[in-house]
């Protein structure tokens, strides 16, 4: 089964008898990672024991959640992850885009019903509005989501979970929170750091160390870059990317407006950082395959694409 994919995306498929990782034939025939990041205005972490089930939205303990939904913090994603905090019980963290990083709160629900209300009450009332009892914490403010579910995909389970590990042991003291599925897990091991809500793959300790550092090359990081979750759609993460490039770490800390127009041969980015305009000219690049994890010749498979820039005028 094909699904669609056109005649180049076929000869990228893995050989009949071969039943590769995804991940590992993502890297194979270099797939960009950049332009499927989540666009998102908040992020909702519930700390649920593991194992979790697939989808994750059948545990008990996210009734009334969903993955991906509307509520008074703008377009929301919520994701279980694995317990951290050194007290027991439910903890809840919420870390919301600002114009400049995030805004973050965190309480411990005193029993599932009281989470349930919140899952019910966060649709339409506003942190400060919310009728149920808060045991509030501050959560870190920098913080790595690493998907590490193996239960939606074999890749996240053991490259997710390796890469968690191998993190905490190189810099200890800093929040790793192992999450349900952020998407691309084709490119595990994957990851979205806080507070500038980027998503990467591809990743190791090394490039995620200089990533946090904020003192690695970013041209030379921006491989690893999924796009961030403040732009939309993969010609607008691809756009803003590589004016990342061009600006470099300091672009973070910096509020940005960001919009995608199409045209006829393609898409037009305007980003204004700092009240400065940029103008990225993006166009189509290959249809790539999107295969089944371990299965034979990689299918079935799913088309995707790759999203090149073809210009890109900086202020004037």
């Amino acid at each position: 089964m094909s699904n669609g994919l056109s005649e180049s995306a076929l000869r990228l498929l893995p050989a009949a008898e071969e039943q590769p990782l995804c991940a590992s034939h993502a890297r194979s025939i270099n797939i960009d990672p950049c332009g499927n990041a989540l666009f998102i205005d908040a992020l909702i972490l519930v700390e649920i024991p593991l194992p979790w089930p697939k989808p994750i939205f059948e545990h008990p303990l996210l009734e009334g959640f969903t993955s991906m939904g509307n509520t008074s913090l703008g377009s929301t994603r919520v994701l279980a992850a694995v317990p951290s905090g050194t007290q027991p019980g439910i903890r809840v963290i919420v870390y919301q885009r600002d114009e400049i990083g995030v805004q973050s709160w965190g309480f411990r629900p005193t029993d599932p019903a009281e989470l349930a209300r919140f899952a019910n009450q966060i649709k339409t009332a506003h942190p400060e509005e919310l009728d149920i009892t808060l045991d509030k914490f501050h959560p870190p403010e920098i913080a790595v989501l690493i998907c590490t579910q193996g239960s939606h995909d074999v890749c996240c389970g053991s490259a997710g979970t390796r890469f968690a590990s191998e993190l905490e042991d190189q810099a200890p003291g800093l929040a790793i929170f192992r999450v349900s599925h952020t998407g691309g897990h084709r490119f595990a091991p994957t990851a979205l750091t806080i507070p500038d809500g980027r998503m990467w793959g591809y990743l190791d300790t090394k490039s995620m160390l200089s990533i946090l550092e904020l003192t690695g090359d970013v041209h030379g990081l921006s491989k690893y870059c999924r796009g961030w979750w403040g732009a939309p759609s993969g010609p607008g993460q691809v756009a803003e990317r590589a004016v990342f490039e061009r600006v470099g770490w300091d672009m973070d800390l910096t509020p940005r407006e960001l919009r995608v127009d199409e045209t006829a041969s393609g898409w037009t980015v305007t980003l204004s950082v700092a009240l400065e305009k940029w103008t990225v000219e993006i166009i189509q690049g290959r249809e790539v395959p999107t295969i089944s994890c371990r299965a034979e010749g990689g299918m079935p498979a799913k088309p995707a694409y790759e999203y090149i820039v073809s210009s890109i005028n900086p202020p004037t």
